[in-house]
C-alpha cells in the first residue's frame, strides 16, 4: 500500500514540484494538498497522512505554530521544507516539537530548480522517516 502524504506550502509552485516530485515513486501519493496551518489543521480532520510535508514560513498559521497544534489532530511523520536557513531557531523549535527531517529550498522561498536540486535528497528523506 502506497504511503499517504499531505503538502503543505503557501506557495502553489511549490505544491506542485514537491507533488511531482512524489507522485514520481511507486510507494508514495498525495492526499491532500494546504496552503497553510490552519487549512492543514482543519483537512487532518478527514484524512490520515503517513507523512506531512511543511513548509515553515507561511501566512495564517505558520509551520511552528502548526506543529505546535498537529500531534492533537495526527499521528503522521512531519519533514521540513523550508527556505529558512538550516541553523536557524525555527529550524531547531521545528525539530523539538517533533520534525523528523528538514531539507532546505535551494533558492529561498520558491525554488523552481526544487525538484533538480533536492528531489533525491527529498525522496530519501521520505523513506527514512517512514521507514521504507
Amino acid at each position: 500500500m502506497k504511503k499517504q502524504i499531505m503538502i503543505v506550502d503557501d506557495s502553489p509552485i511549490m505544491r506542485v514540484i514537491l507533488g511531482n516530485i512524489i507522485s514520481e515513486d511507486v510507494n508514495l501519493s498525495i492526499v491532500e494538498y494546504a496552503s497553510d496551518g490552519k487549512e492543514a489543521l482543519a483537512k487532518l480532520t478527514n484524512i490520515q497522512p503517513d507523512l506531512i510535508i511543511l513548509d515553515l514560513e507561511m501566512p495564517e498559521m505558520d509551520g511552528i505554530t502548526f506543529l505546535q497544534n498537529v500531534k492533537a489532530k495526527s499521528t503522521a511523520k512531519i519533514m521540513i521544507v523550508t527556505g529558512a536557513d538550516i541553523n536557524s531557531p525555527k529550524i531547531n523549535q521545528a525539530r523539538m516539537l517533533g520534525a523528523q527531517g528538514v531539507i532546505n529550498k535551494p533558492s529561498g522561498v520558491v525554488s523552481p530548480d526544487l525538484k533538480a536540486k533536492k528531489g533525491d535528497e527529498i525522496k530519501k528523506t521520505i523513506y527514512r522517516i517512514l521507514g521504507l
